[in-house]
């Protein structure tokens, strides 16, 4: 389709005009509040509802729900379907929220659907700057399209943030997943677990299965009191979804329609096989009756295959390093389990970088006690905090050796110059810094 735009770079420029909401500290003023689907119907309508002529699997949660999404699409993908699948934010690459058979959207496909949504966009900047999609509402919208050019035979998708009035949240979906609901965006989603949970479960369609991982009592309790209201099929993992031999590899995951034997994940972390087993029952019930059933074989290769950057990642040995990109207490919980469960070392180093409007002392508080030096840095989003900030509030958390470092790339090289052989370095607290680092290591510096 013919356009304004020939090249990506003048296509991604465009885009980046449009508010981002995962880039500014606090809405501008007069900006339409990231929640609201009326915006991303509009959208839509444009481009004639391509959300009607797929097949969705949806996720929603606080922590987990990219790794699932990721695990669903590969099974589906082993049981000779073509998926979707649209994940965020991105590590290392924008392209990568977007991908077909697990290879990212084409650059010229980005160009190609904004071309398409150009005149659309111009006339709802004419309007008002307020009445203009989002970035996240573009690209979301260019999920969709693309599933649909590309015929594929299902769609997974993760929830931005929240779930009731998020912009993936227009579809009827198969199934929805909800995987573990914590504290995170309270500002936005409210400060209990019963209001996240509330918001987490908006995804729920009347009728539609949903598959939970396990809760704490009140999120659960919130969750179930929505699928009750709207007659939404509930199953738990732990409950319905049994999960035996997970202290170890391989494992089982048995759903009330099969069993799925000698199962293995990539990835590190106990948290992982719940995602896992999250994965397969999804997967399970959105294939049920298609031609791509899913067998014990599709579940394990499936598992097998998926590489999900910055979860809990070695990227180095001698010191080992570790990527996370863990951001909130939950995840900070996760993270510290894993780290003193599963590897082995004699002193503990991070590099740390932080959105200013996360609960950077909850975190402080969860990470830094076994923590030998922390350097810490930010990334190039305009949220992150200050590196000098977080030394003082780490300061007044613990008497810890903390100091500050202008660029993830150079805060990494510190902590490993300081590290021994036999130390663990871990690089978290934002997907953002994770992705930075990643850069930096492939020899691209960031300025």
């Amino acid at each position: 389709m013919t356009g304004p735009f020939t090249t990506y770079e003048e296509a991604l420029q465009y885009l980046f005009n449009f508010t981002d909401y995962e880039r500014m500290a606090k809405p501008r003023d007069g900006a339409t509040s990231v929640f609201g689907l009326a915006r991303m119907n509009q959208l839509l309508a444009f481009l004639d509802n391509p959300q009607t002529r797929l097949r969705f699997v949806h996720v929603a949660g606080t922590k987990g729900k990219g790794s699932t999404a990721m695990m669903t699409a590969a099974i589906l993908q082993r049981a000779g379907a073509s998926v979707g699948v649209y994940v965020s934010p991105h590590v290392e690459c924008i392209r990568e929220r977007i991908a077909v058979g697990g290879q990212w959207i084409a650059e010229e496909r980005v160009v190609r659907h904004l071309n398409r949504m150009y005149p659309y966009l111009q006339e709802s900047l004419k309007a008002s700057d307020k009445y203009a999609p989002t970035f996240f509402e573009i690209f979301t919208a260019m999920a969709f399209a693309d599933f649909l050019d590309e015929g594929v035979d299902y769609a997974v998708l993760e929830v931005g943030l929240g779930g009731r009035l998020d912009a993936t949240n227009v579809v009827t979906p198969l199934v929805c997943g909800i995987t573990r609901v914590g504290y995170d965006h309270t500002d936005k989603l409210g400060d209990t677990l019963t209001l996240i949970a509330s918001e987490k479960a908006g995804i729920l369609k009347p009728g539609v299965p949903a598959i939970v991982a396990p809760q704490e009592p009140e999120a659960m309790a919130a969750i179930r009191q929505r699928a009750r209201n709207l007659g939404a099929p509930l199953r738990v993992v732990g409950n319905e979804i049994a999960l035996a031999d997970a202290g170890g590899q391989p494992f089982t995951v048995a759903t009330p329609r099969r069993r799925y034997p000698g199962l293995a994940v990539p990835m590190v972390g106990q948290h992982q096989k719940v995602n896992a087993a999250t994965a397969i029952a999804l997967a399970e019930e959105a294939a049920e009756g298609s031609p791509h059933q899913l067998t014990a074989a599709a579940a394990r290769e499936g598992l097998a295959s998926v590489r999900v950057r910055a979860r809990i990642e070695t990227i180095a040995e001698s010191p080992r390093v570790i990527v996370d990109g863990a951001h909130n207490l939950d995840s900070a919980r996760t993270l510290m389990a894993t780290l003193t469960t599963e590897f082995a070392f004699r002193r503990l180093f991070f590099v740390i970088g932080m959105a200013m409007d996360k609960d950077v002392d909850a975190f402080l508080r969860e990470v830094l006690p076994r923590a030998s030096l922390v350097v810490f840095t930010r990334s190039q989003n305009p949220r992150a905090a200050l590196p000098e900030d977080l030394v003082r509030r780490a300061m007044a958390v613990c008497d810890i050796e903390a100091v500050a470092c202008e660029t993830p790339g150079a805060a990494l090289a510190l902590a490993r110059q300081k590290a021994g052989p036999d130390d663990l370095v871990c690089v978290t607290g934002s997907f953002y810094v994770a992705g930075e680092v990643f850069d930096t290591l492939r020899g691209y510096p960031i300025p």
